[in-house]
């Protein structure tokens, strides 16, 4: 039977990724409120601070096909930085739709070419 790898972290690294933790935390935007909004077909996100915004659901990575039965059903994780779809299992993460990502790299560069696409035939 193959042996079970193990990592030993010392004091001092557990110590050093609490203080990053920390300082992260003062400038990562968290969710109070996640909704789907069906007459803009959007997302909508309030954040901590008041602000809210909105995201087209055609470019989100997993909910193109979603009913708005399922849509409607949005968890909160971790305080606020992430948003999760039980009914179709899918998760992003807060920092990284307020940064424009929407999905995975491959996702993303087919989003670009469609968006393109669609430019070029307007």
């Amino acid at each position: 039977m193959p042996e079970i790898a193990r990592m030993a972290t010392s004091d001092e690294q557990i110590d050093a990724a609490i203080e990053e933790a920390r300082r992260f935390a003062k400038i990562d935007r968290k969710v109070i409120r996640a909704t789907y909004s069906a007459g803009t077909d959007s997302i909508i996100l309030l954040l901590e601070n008041g602000v809210t915004h909105s995201i087209p659901r055609r470019l989100l990575q997993g909910l193109t096909d979603a009913n708005p039965e399922d849509l409607n059903r949005i968890e909160l994780l971790g305080q606020g930085t992430g948003l999760y779809w039980p009914a179709m299992d899918v998760a992003h993460l807060v920092t990284g739709l307020l940064a424009g990502v929407y999905g995975s790299a491959k996702w993303m560069e087919q989003l670009q070419f469609e968006i393109e696409n669609s430019r070029l035939s307007a």
